[in-house]
Formats: C-alpha cells, structure tokens, sequence
C-alpha cells in the first residue's frame, strides 16, 4: 500500500517499542479469470482489511458517523478505490509466474469496495500481458508485501469457475520457522543503525502464501 497519512496514523497508534511488522492483516481471495478460449487473461482479487486498519480508515475519512457499521450509497461511493492509489513501483502486493517465469500484472482495474459489520473489503483486477494456456505449465500466484508492512494469508483455493474443467490448485503456507529466521537475521543486520524502520528489510517473500494452478491440456 502507499504510506499515507492514515498509515502514519497507524504508526502513531503503535505503542513502543512496536514498530514491529506487520501492521495491516489482509486476508485476501483470488479468481482466475478466462477467456471463451479457457485461457487465463488475468486475476480479480479480494482484500479483506483487519477490523482495526479498517476502523482507522473509517475515521480517517469521517464515515459511518452514526457508528452502526455500514455505510450509505454515497459513503461507500468515497471509499471506492481508496486502495488503488499506488505509489510509482508498487507491484501490488500480487505476484505470478508461469512455468517459472515471473509475469507483468496490468495496472488495477474496476475497483470495488464494501464494508459490513466493521470491516472493509476491496476488489480489483489485474490483467495478464497475454492470455496463458494452463494446460502448458504451472501458475503460481503469491500475495505478500515485501516489506512486511501487511501481511497477506490466502484464505482459500481461488475461483476457477470459468476455466476449463479439470483445473486444480493447491494453497501452500510458508514454514514459520524458517520464515522467522530469516526475519530475525535480517533484523540483527539492522541493530545499531539509524532509521531502522524506514529501511525494514525486504522480508516479506519468505511469508507468502502461495497458489499453484493447473489445468488439463486442450
């Protein structure tokens, strides 16, 4: 996500010596999206915010002031794509590869919010730069924030309803303890320095959560 000032409210909140990742919880879904060919175009994803960071972006933006948990037309209307104001690099906090390659997600598109008993959710799609045969070779999709500033859990198998049939995937959690270590050394790496959390270390691949799709040849 951009570090805006609601994320800096977020800091503020954090009691010391806090600073610790992650911030933000997202439990976040995944459909893959195909063509009338069953080929793979691209991917709609689903982000669900924890109760408290959507709490703070409620506030932030003076919403629900009657405080019953959901929004009018016109509230929701503001939020809509409140997310999808990415800083110039941001990839997305969504990775893929086919046959081990790692592919160009497109830019956001069609974005969506909701929000009910106290917690938003957000879509959005990401396209392919051509559609994939899932027959030919795995793909893979991974969700985390490099950084480790929102950790990311894939909640279930993504939605394969429009591909062809025959097509499986598979959710794979990372080892925690070996997603620790390499938290904990590139940690140790930082003591002493100054300005430590602005240069938290790119951690954030050895917690992934990660899918592998695949389909029948056609």
């Amino acid at each position: 996500m951009t570090r805006t000032a609601t994320l800096t409210a977020l800091l503020m909140l954090a009691a010391p010596p806090a600073l610790a990742h992650p911030h933000i919880f997202i439990a976040t879904g995944v459909e893959v999206l195909f063509d009338a060919q069953k080929q793979a175009t691209g991917l709609r994803i689903r982000w669900d915010y924890d109760d408290f960071y959507s709490m703070i972006i409620i506030e932030d933006r003076q919403l629900d002031p009657d405080f019953d948990g959901a929004l009018t037309p016109e509230e929701a209307a503001l939020l809509n794509g409140f997310d999808m104001r990415w800083d110039e690099g941001f990839e997305g906090d969504t990775y893929a590869l086919f046959a081990g390659q790692p592919l160009t997600l497109g830019p956001p598109q069609d974005p969506q919010t909701a929000y009910a008993n106290g917690r938003l959710t957000t879509y959005h799609t990401r396209s392919f730069a051509a559609p994939l045969d899932l027959g030919q070779a795995e793909l893979v999709i991974q969700a985390y924030d490099p950084t480790y500033y929102s950790a990311y859990r894939i909640e279930a198998a993504p939605d394969l309803s429009s591909g062809p049939n025959g097509c499986s995937a598979t959710v794979f959690e990372p080892d925690p303890a070996a997603a620790d270590a390499v938290l904990q050394a590139a940690l140790a790496e930082l003591e002493g320095q100054d300005g430590a959390e602005m240069d938290f270390p790119p951690v954030g691949a050895a917690f992934a959560d990660e899918v592998r799709l695949t389909c029948p040849a056609q």
